[in-house]
C-alpha cells in the first residue's frame, strides 16, 4: 500500500535554486568589462547587498532542504523509527554516511555547508576563526551540493524523491 507523503523538500530546494539565480544575476549586473579594453572587470558596489542576501537564501535553504532530503531517503531506507533514532544525533554527514554516500567531493562540500550554516544561523561576532568566507562562494557550494546529491543518489540506484 502505498502512502500519500507530503513534504516541502521540492519546495526548499526551489527557494535555493531561485536565490542562487537571483545571486548570480546581481553579481552579473554589477560587473562590466574595464573600458580602456584591458582585462579585468570593473565591479560596481551594491549598496543594497542583494547578491549577499540571496547568498545567505540559498546557503539556509540549501542546508533545511538537504535535512528534510536525508530525513526522507533515510526513512525509506531504514524505517521512521530509526529514522527516529538518530534524529538527536544528526549531521549531514552522518545521513549521508548512512544512506552510503562515499563520495569524497560531497563529503567536503556537505562539511563545509554545516559550518557555514552553523555560522551563519548562529552568528556569534566575537568568535573569531580566523578565516572570511565569501557568502556567494559559499553559496555556489550549498547549490552545488543539491545538484551533486540529486545526482549521486539517482544513479546510485536510488530513485529521487518524487515531487
Amino acid at each position: 500500500m502505498s502512502h500519500l507523503l507530503n513534504t516541502n523538500v521540492e519546495t526548499y530546494k526551489a527557494i535555493a535554486r531561485d536565490a542562487h539565480g537571483k545571486m548570480q544575476e546581481y553579481i552579473a549586473s554589477g560587473r562590466k568589462p574595464k573600458s580602456d579594453g584591458s582585462e579585468g572587470w570593473i565591479i560596481s558596489v551594491d549598496p543594497e547587498r542583494n547578491s549577499l542576501k540571496q547568498a545567505f537564501v540559498t546557503i539556509v535553504f540549501a542546508s533545511i532542504w538537504l535535512t528534510a532530503f536525508l530525513h526522507l531517503k533515510i526513512v525509506r531506507k531504514n524505517g521512521a523509527q530509526k529514522a527516529k533514532k538518530h534524529d538527536r544525533d544528526f549531521s549531514y554527514k552522518k545521513g549521508l554516511e548512512i544512506l552510503g554516500c562515499t563520495e569524497e567531493a560531497i563529503l567536503d562540500a556537505v562539511e563545509r555547508l554545516r559550518k557555514c550554516r552553523k555560522e551563519l544561523v548562529h552568528e556569534k561576532a566575537f568568535h573569531d576563526r580566523g578565516e572570511i568566507k565569501i557568502a556567494e562562494d559559499e553559496a555556489d557550494n550549498a547549490y552545488w551540493l543539491i545538484v551533486a546529491i540529486e545526482k549521486y543518489f539517482a544513479t546510485a540506484s536510488n530513485p529521487p524523491i518524487p515531487d
